[in-house]
């Protein structure tokens, strides 16, 4: 008798193409289950999203309040009655009993020079021609 070699095959294949009831039920479980917990996945994501955002803001408005209470210090401490004190007190300077004036023969220091967006607008510097509608105007007969 002549005997025939059987090779071993996959058992995938064969797996793929007749799956049976029990092994369908089961992938179909599998997705419905996933399927299902995706949005509570993404509620989850949502949620921790929205804690950091909150914690950030609080952290955000507790930065502001430390600043505007470090700007009502310095507002306090650059007053003239608060500067005169502390160089009374924390300096021992005292009034001077006389003024003395020294006069010397140098040239004043130039004026600050600011930029043109904080100075007053410049006037303008002689006649300019009156406009179109104004030598329209002239030559009408008005009464």
């Amino acid at each position: 008798m002549a005997t025939v070699q059987k090779t071993e095959r996959h058992l995938l294949p064969e797996f793929l193409r007749s799956p049976s009831l029990p092994t369908l039920l089961i992938i179909s479980a599998l997705a419905i289950g996933a399927a299902a917990l995706l949005p509570l996945v993404q509620s989850s994501i949502a949620t921790t999203t929205n804690g950091n955002v909150h914690r950030l803001e609080q952290q955000r408005d507790d930065w502001q309040a430390r600043i505007q209470e470090m700007e009502l210090e310095v507002a306090t401490m650059a007053g003239l009655e608060r500067i005169e004190q502390a160089a009374m007190t924390d300096l021992k300077m005292v009034e001077p009993k006389d003024t003395r004036y020294i006069t010397t023969a140098a040239l004043a220091p130039e004026p600050r020079r600011l930029p043109s967006r904080y100075l007053p607008p410049a006037a303008e510097e002689g006649q300019s021609e009156p406009a179109i509608w104004e030598q329209l105007l002239h030559w009408l007969p008005l009464p």
